[in-house]
């Protein structure tokens, strides 16, 4: 394997750390490197093959994400609660499916009680025509 370090994108490192809130410090315990090797990944780009693949892991990504931008598309950056636009659209379809089933429901309930109070009404009126004096109204 080829020892000389490697070009990779210093800038897209930092905006991965940065964006799961990451001290240099943190990358480097989770990634099992030393500060100062994240320190000079961030601040020249270069990295032995060993360091790509570790940072890689780390962040969860493949290790060609990390190369410097030669047609690699940048990644999103993830929310900071870590969900993706993709889930966070899927969560809010469900919350307004679920409020259109429940409005739903209280239509036909609303509608089925308004139906049977109206019947109701119409019995004690037809009742109390008949013979007012028993008419408890």
């Amino acid at each position: 394997m080829n020892n000389e370090p490697m070009k990779i994108d210093a800038h897209r490192v930092k905006a991965l750390r940065e964006a799961r809130g990451w001290s240099q410090e943190h990358l480097a315990a989770v990634a099992g490197l030393s500060p100062r090797t994240v320190q000079r990944l961030e601040s020249d780009g270069r990295a032995s093959h060993e360091s790509r693949m570790a940072v890689a892991s780390a962040f969860g990504v493949k290790p060609g994400h990390l190369l410097e931008a030669d047609g690699v598309p940048p990644l999103p950056a993830p929310a900071a609660n870590g969900m993706t636009a993709a889930e966070r659209a899927r969560i809010i379809l469900w919350i307004v499916s679920l409020v259109l089933a429940v409005v739903m429901f209280q239509m036909v309930a609303g509608y089925t009680l308004g139906k049977d109070a109206a019947r109701r009404d119409n019995r004690i009126n037809q009742a109390c025509k008949a013979d007012p004096a028993n008419c408890d109204r």
